[in-house]
């Protein structure tokens, strides 16, 4: 197959850039940062069986903590401590590194992340990727430790108190997005999977099904769909989003009307975050609804009308591909799964920069700049493209984009 060969020679050129950049990368951090190539060259070790593969995701590994001890660094899950501390964890259960071995390190990050948390949570900043939400995951993947749930157990209360109480549910409000500051007074409540409220319903699920304040977060996450599917825009035109991306309280739009396709913003996050929901909490019709908005995904978006400008997984093409797969693997369809394929051979199109890591760019208007890290670099492409090339190792790392 002339594809899957020209992704194992863009993963071969990929190892070699990311190498480098492993080495010499300023910023560690599993998403903005140097820490997520340790998870490429996890997943290239599975995928060639090669050892210096897995060497130099221990070299990784030992950098980030090496930073850790030796510079400031915030709790956040992009570039702070939690996804570091996050991708330590995911080595450990891929079998890659003792669990035992870090405990005494974990039981320390308890501590630390613990406090980062409260301080985030109780001024309402629930963004995932910058903000106390995400160390939700670091916290999920640390139980059953009683720090671990206790700490799951509190952010359950402060999302409980601190939701907005509307005519059609639930919603919280943003405290990321430019739009949101500079309008302080009219409350925006944000959409997109990666700062907004569909990140805090997949948050919750994901609570829930550890047995966690099971009574508390079923009727909040029932409110907060009821909210989500309201805010769906009465216009329906192929090729244009179901959904905007910030609205009010009185659902008008703030910011654009038609939002991109991509994990970050638009129908996809959110119906994954849907999926993800009733899966989770054993709610049917939540799925229904979701692979409603995947198969219109699948049917009337494509990189022009999604405005796909680049590979990345934060809103590329590399991205989109591994979130319809995993949506086509779930509901055993045959249709979401081939337009995974045509998002595959899309990003191995898009390698066509000659001064580009591996001929890659990411698209940062109004131009195209160098990015090595997972969430808009090589890193998080090549991840993809192991999945594309050797679709039976379950790509375990999209947890940390809660696309899986």
């Amino acid at each position: 197959m002339p594809d899957r060969q020209a992704a194992i020679n863009i993963l071969e050129q990929i190892s070699r850039e990311l190498s480098t950049f492993a080495a010499t990368g300023e910023y560690p951090g599993l998403l903005g940062g140097y820490t997520g190539s340790a998870l490429f060259f996890a997943y290239y070790y599975q995928l060639t069986g090669e050892e210096s593969h897995l060497d130099t995701a221990y070299t990784v590994i030992q950098r980030s903590l090496d930073a850790v001890a030796t510079t400031s660094i915030n709790g956040s899950h992009c570039s702070g401590l939690s996804g570091i501390a996050w991708t330590l964890l995911h080595l450990a259960q891929m079998g890659l590194i003792e669990e035992d071995d870090l405990n005494e390190t974990f039981a320390e990050t308890d501590v630390q992340l613990a406090q980062w948390m409260d301080l985030e949570t109780a001024l309402h900043k629930f963004d995932f990727l910058h903000q106390g939400l995400g160390v939700a995951l670091y916290f999920l993947n640390r139980l059953p430790s009683p720090v671990a749930r206790q700490q799951l157990e509190k952010l359950v209360m402060e999302l409980d108190s601190q939701a907005f109480k509307l005519r059609q549910g639930i919603a919280w409000k943003d405290l990321f997005s430019s739009l949101s500051l500079e309008n302080e007074e009219r409350p925006l409540f944000n959409l997109g999977l990666a700062h907004g409220n569909p990140a805090i319903i997949s948050i919750l699920a994901r609570i829930y099904e550890k047995n966690i304040a099971r009574e508390i977060i079923r009727p909040m996450v029932q409110q907060a769909v009821n909210w989500l599917i309201s805010t769906r825009k009465t216009s329906q035109v192929a090729g244009i989003s179901l959904f905007p991306v910030l609205v009010d309280a009185q659902h008008a739009t703030a910011g654009n009307v038609h939002s991109r396709l991509g994990w970050c913003y638009g129908d996809l996050g959110i119906a994954s975050a849907l999926w993800d929901a009733g899966s989770r909490m054993g709610v049917p019709a939540w799925k229904e609804y979701a692979f409603e908005i995947f198969t219109h995904i699948a049917t009337h978006r494509d990189a022009k009308n999604g405005s796909v400008q680049d590979a990345c997984l934060c809103h590329g093409s590399a991205g989109i591909a591994v979130m319809l797969q995993q949506a086509g693997i779930n509901a055993n369809d045959s249709k979401l799964l081939e337009n995974a394929q045509h998002w595959w051979r899309t990003a191995l199109t898009q390698n066509n920069f000659p001064d580009g890591p591996a001929g890659y760019k990411f698209y940062h208007h109004p131009e195209y700049v160098n990015s090595h890290n997972m969430l808009e670099g090589i890193c998080g492409i090549g991840l993809s493209l192991i999945t594309f090339v050797a679709p039976e190792i379950r790509p375990a790392w999209a947890e940390s984009l809660l696309m899986v």
